[in-house]
């Protein structure tokens, strides 16, 4: 007797609530994808942290057609070049396998399964990632209208935008040759787009029963759908989710209007619809002759034999995450075992001659050293927006910035006053000009010949003089209107986040940081993330402003928070680039403070020199070669950004003082004592380690796949319309980082792909409370896309968190 066949081979044809479920579950394996002036880290899998780390790579790599870690041979290069040790591979060799007893078992004589998996592991891969390529010209078709859509500046182009993207652009289809020569090539009857309901769910669902598909093979269409283009996609996602309403309100478009569009093109071309078999490549047997013993004269058992194709039939991806847990226990040791010196250590008595409050950012960590090491002076960790929910509208009427991570949302919104004195409108209407002729395709490469003479000297000074051609810093102020009561509440996050008491130092320096480059889309992936991709020197101008108001010291005394009389509160920025620290509004610092700002300067110069050292090292040129590479206009890598990111340290600063974090990790101020009940650690946790988390698996995947998930090769790249860059003269949006961010020109990776390493010097108990009442803690450190240490407070011991589950 025949059994029945599953109900989810049947073809279905979905209702509308089915399709409008498709396509939110569709749409939701793409995150949201910043434009370029608030380029903002996300993970690029955030739709699959759902699932167990090693499973959702497996997952996302092949829905979205991308590498799950690198070829066995780049991490090998890494080994050699001292990223981990070979013990520390030994050692993840030896936990894959199923522990030492199980890793010891015997293949033959004196040859263990650990010894074929070392073998393994040190041998070539024949594993190699194949691409599909029967959606390049559907990629390319469906890429094209939609930055003819949304590339804003060029709005003249495109028609009827106020029909939403699928409204727009469905009347135009036919008489698109593109979608002509793709249906002439289907070789399938005619089909009249226009025949298609202008509701984008509506002419989904007549797409999706047209093709007669299964539930289950809908939905891993629609997935592969939107998983083309995630650029876009993800561009979508930010319109919806996170873009101004007056940005969006007369060019509507979501994710249904792409699946719309999508769906029509395979409806053309129903081949488009057939979903790829692939099979995982199988490796190489290692030769047991290597060993000392043959296998045709010592007969291999049953047990050994299946060993051998076991371990023999590992994939590229089973490979490559041993190296990765090998590189990530490596780095965990090595830092946790300095911690351990450091645990005891006591906070000082006697205060320091400043205090400075840098951002958590790991380019922070080595000015930070550099500056203690300089004079007596103290630092702690704060997130770089200072708690201020702010967004500040430019003096030159250019869009709202919101200075604040992009997990908040702000509660005022404040004005950016440039002193008549300070303004250049000459020179901003005319970099003005150049910025816009640059942001779409259809003029960047008209823009010489429009702007002639001017530009060609801008572009010789950028050029043969850079350092000359900085431009200058401008005083600006804050139009301040916030309630006193909201003024102390921002200030009190300062103490209570950090475990602040007391502030007795003359000087309490806020410094936000910023990058710098010319010519580079990316550069807002160079300011602080935690500013919503924007410099911090607002943020930290306007904290010092309210901390340094009588009424707003009233009011922390009253919370139990004292400062002294004459501590005053300056405001800086750290230039990332060239690690200078540059004091803000010093002309409005009174006379009582300026032997102490004086000897401070000389102090933060001496320590920007020392790291400048160290950074040009790192970058393969001179130390005055920075400022040098900060102007100059071709410069495609003027500092590595965060590359290298690993660890985020939640403790007192006396924890790490004097080790050389090598600007690896995220230092964030914590004092346990002074948070019984948990409430400042669940704060950092669940906000700026959460930032941290996107910032590493951004660095990760793109490291990994930079094709794609990152932006590929930054000197090709093209900005359109100001959202985001197109590889040469189209395509997708390129998501993450380019290549010049993460690898070292011949090709070696400068940053090590590994997951975040978060240790807490907490109290394990309070450390498994704020876990147990977070959802979102759980789903990181369950599914372990965060790996977590704690360290005792008191003991100083380390304990690694062993998730018991996975969290769905």
């Amino acid at each position: 007797m025949n059994k029945p066949a599953p109900a989810s081979a049947f073809t279905t044809r979905p209702t509308l609530d089915e399709t409008a479920r498709l396509v939110a579950e569709a749409g939701a394996i793409v995150p949201p994808l910043w434009p370029l002036e608030s380029a903002i880290a996300v993970n690029p899998l955030a739709g699959f942290e759902g699932r167990p780390f090693t499973e959702a790579v497996v997952e996302a790599a092949d829905v979205l057609d991308a590498r799950t870690t690198l070829p066995p041979a780049s991490w090998r290069t890494l080994m050699a070049g001292g990223a981990f040790s070979e013990a520390a591979l030994k050692e993840a060799a030896v936990e894959f396998l199923g522990g030492f007893e199980r890793a010891l078992q015997p293949i033959g004589p004196d040859v263990s399964r650990l010894d074929l998996l070392m073998a393994r592991l040190r041998q070539s891969s024949s594993s190699e990632l194949t691409s599909d390529k029967r959606y390049a010209a559907a990629d390319a078709l469906v890429a094209k209208w939609c930055g003819a859509f949304f590339a804003e500046k060029a709005a003249n182009l495109m028609p009827n935008r106020g029909a939403g993207l699928f409204g727009a652009i469905l009347p135009l289809l036919a008489r698109d040759p593109d979608f002509t020569e793709l249906a002439s090539k289907a070789q399938q009857p005619p089909f009249r787009p226009t025949s298609l309901s202008f509701d984008p769910l509506e002419a989904t669902q007549q797409n999706l029963a047209s093709l007669a598909l299964s539930s289950a093979k809908q939905s891993e269409l629609m997935k592969r759908l939107v998983a083309r283009l995630p650029g876009w996609a993800g561009h979508i996602r930010w319109r919806n989710e996170h873009a101004p309403v007056d940005l969006v309100r007369n060019a509507p478009a979501g994710m249904a209007d792409l699946l719309a569009l999508w769906t029509t093109v395979v409806r053309t071309d129903p081949r488009l619809a057939e979903l790829p078999n692939r099979a995982a490549a199988r490796g190489i047997a290692p030769d047991l002759r290597a060993f000392g013993f043959a296998p045709e004269k010592q007969p291999l058992t049953i047990q050994a034999r299946r060993s051998l194709n076991d371990i023999a039939s590992l994939d590229e991806t089973q490979l490559g995450l041993i190296f990765m847990r090998a590189a990530e226990r490596h780095y965990r040791d090595r830092l946790v075992k300095q911690l351990h010196v450091q645990a005891a250590a006591t906070s000082r008595s006697e205060p320091a001659e400043a205090l400075l409050a840098f951002c958590i950012d790991v380019r922070s960590e080595p000015i930070r050293r550099a500056i203690e090491a300089a004079g007596d002076y103290e630092t702690i960790g704060y997130a770089g927006f200072f708690g201020l929910p702010i967004a500040v509208q430019p003096d030159d009427g250019g869009p709202l910035r919101k200075q604040l991570p992009v997990l908040l949302q702000p509660a005022h919104e404040l004005r950016e006053v440039i002193p008549a004195s300070a303004k250049r409108p000459i020179r901003k209407g005319w970099s003005g000009l150049l910025g816009t002729l640059k942001d779409g395709l259809a003029t960047t490469f008209t823009t010489a010949e429009a702007s002639g003479i001017p530009a060609a000297l801008s572009m010789l000074l950028r050029t043969f003089a850079p350092a000359r051609h900085r431009q200058g810093d401008e005083p600006t102020e804050i139009d301040l209107d916030v309630p006193v009561v909201a003024q102390v509440e921002y200030a009190k996050g300062l103490f209570t986040l950090t475990g602040l008491k007391e502030v007795t130092s003359r000087l309490f320096v806020l410094v936000g940081h910023a990058g710098r480059a010319v010519n580079n889309p990316y550069l807002s992936a160079l300011h602080c993330g935690a500013c919503g991709g924007h410099p911090g020197g607002q943020n930290a101008r306007l904290l010092a402003t309210i901390l340094n108001r009588p009424a707003v010291r009233e009011g922390l005394a009253a919370e139990g928070f004292r400062i002294a009389v004459d501590t005053l509160f300056v405001a800086a920025e750290h230039d990332t680039t060239c690690d200078d620290v540059l004091l803000l509004d010093r002309e409005r610092l009174p006379a009582t403070h300026q032997q102490d700002v004086a000897k401070l300067l000389r102090s933060l110069e001496a320590a920007g020199a020392k790291c400048r050292d160290i950074r040009s090292k790192k970058l393969g040129c001179a130390p005055g070669d920075l400022a040098v590479g900060a102007a100059h206009w071709g410069e495609v890598r003027p500092e590595w950004g965060l590359a290298g990111n690993a660890a985020f340290v939640v403790g007192p600063r006396s924890l790490t003082k004097n080790l050389d974090l090598d600007g690896r990790a995220f230092l964030h101020s914590y004092d346990w004592r002074t948070d019984p009940d948990g409430t400042s650690l669940t704060t950092i946790l669940t906000a700026p380690m959460v930032v941290a988390q996107w910032i590493n698996c951004q660095y990760l995947f793109a490291t990994v796949d930079n094709d794609r998930f990152g932006a590929g090769d930054k000197i090709v790249h093209n900005v359109l319309g100001g959202i985001g860059v197109v590889q040469g003269n189209g395509g997708d949006l390129r998501v993450g980082l380019p290549r010049q961010s993460l690898f070292h020109d011949a090709g070696l990776p400068f940053h090590v792909p590994q997951r975040l390493l978060t240790i807490v010097h907490a109290p394990i108990d309070r450390i498994e409370t704020v876990i147990d009442r977070n959802p979102v803690l759980q789903r990181l450190f369950d599914n372990e896309w965060v790996l977590l240490v704690s360290v005792d407070p008191v003991s100083g011991k380390s304990e690694r968190y062993v998730p018991l589950c996975t969290v769905d």
